[in-house]
């Protein structure tokens, strides 16, 4: 028997799971953060953290790393060509010797798009983008912030909802209907109220609903307030363009469908989906109506994990078999 190894180490709690050929998940640990850069000793911490969760599931599973034909690693903090190498260095230490090393954020590609290539485009606590082409080439782009003008990620909704109030309650900027929500929703009713309420949100110990405070921008759009849309629509340009670049510098030749997997809580959760309609068609318009498949994402990432690391080994195993297995542990 032959068995796959999937780790999808997030930020603040991972995944890790070991499949044999037949698709059937013999062993599998949910952990802590996997992500140097939230450790205190940052690369020597995760060495050994990588150690003691993977031997932990070998152990489980009765295997050696002997026993791993392939292993795909999707671990946050891998964003440079010297943390991949850094880190996949850590991994043949460990004994498992045919790899794959990758930001977390590749997973979404390979879980939800046909033979692990397409583009997965993260729109949740962060903003970050991943492709894997037709020639197995992998890129990322974004993830810093204003450094790489993330104009997305659920706090840039509410951080910009409340600067809109703002702007419209002191520097005569355009009235916006989100002033009534953004007050309901930290809790005051007077504008005089307002710098010492964020203030004490910010750095005091007022606590509010994050998730009510960054849907305002989609509710008030929806309902036709300008400021709101203007909001969105920054956040759809950048957003396009980046799946432009992606689409047109990289093997995804324009014959071809090209297939987009949609990820994190904003494109999962958000009820309203004004932001994707926005997206879609400033795409269509833009790749000349080019045939593209989207997809919301449903599977966890460690899935694509596995399924990745099974399509190197050369196993047949679907993705629904694999959230199935997971489905049941």
């Amino acid at each position: 028997m032959k068995y796959i190894l999937g780790i999808d180490g997030g930020g603040t709690k991972s995944h890790l799971a070991i499949f044999d050929e037949n698709g059937k998940c013999i062993s599998s640990l949910v952990y802590g953060t996997l992500n140097h850069e939230n450790m205190e000793e940052s690369y020597t911490e995760l060495e050994r953290r990588l150690n003691e969760t993977i031997n932990k599931l070998l152990s489980d599973a009765r295997l050696t790393v002997n026993d791993i034909t392939y292993s795909v690693l999707g671990i946050a903090g891998v964003d440079t060509k010297a943390q991949q190498e850094k880190i996949s260095n850590m991994v043949t230490r460990i004994g498992l010797q045919n790899i794959t090393v990758c930001n977390d954020a590749f997973l979404g590609v390979a879980a939800g798009c046909p033979d692990c290539v397409g583009i997965c485009v993260i729109n949740g606590t962060g903003f970050k983008l991943a492709a894997i082409d037709n020639s197995d080439t992998l890129l990322d782009t974004c993830g810093l912030g204003e450094f790489t003008v993330d104009w997305g990620g659920g706090p840039y909704y509410g951080n910009r909802s409340c600067g809109a109030v703002y702007a419209a309650l002191y520097k005569n900027a355009e009235p916006t209907i989100m002033q009534e929500m953004v007050f309901d929703v930290i809790g005051i009713k007077e504008k005089e109220e307002y710098l010492d309420k964020i203030a004490d949100i910010l750095y005091g110990e007022s606590k509010i609903d994050f998730i009510a405070l960054n849907s305002i921008p989609f509710i008030a759009a929806q309902k036709g307030d300008k400021v709101a849309k203007k909001i969105l629509k920054a956040s759809v340009k950048q957003y396009a363009g980046a799946i432009i670049y992606l689409a047109t510098n990289l093997d995804f030749p324009p014959e071809k469908t090209l297939y987009i997997t949609l990820a994190g809580s904003v494109f999962v959760k958000q009820e309203i989906k004004l932001l994707q309609e926005m997206i879609k068609k400033r795409l269509a318009k833009k790749l000349n109506n080019r045939l593209i498949e989207y997809n919301t994402l449903a599977a966890p990432p460690v899935a694509g994990a596995i399924k990745w690391a099974a399509l190197k080994a050369g196993f047949d195993i679907d993705i629904t078999k694999i959230e199935d297995e997971l489905s049941n542990l």
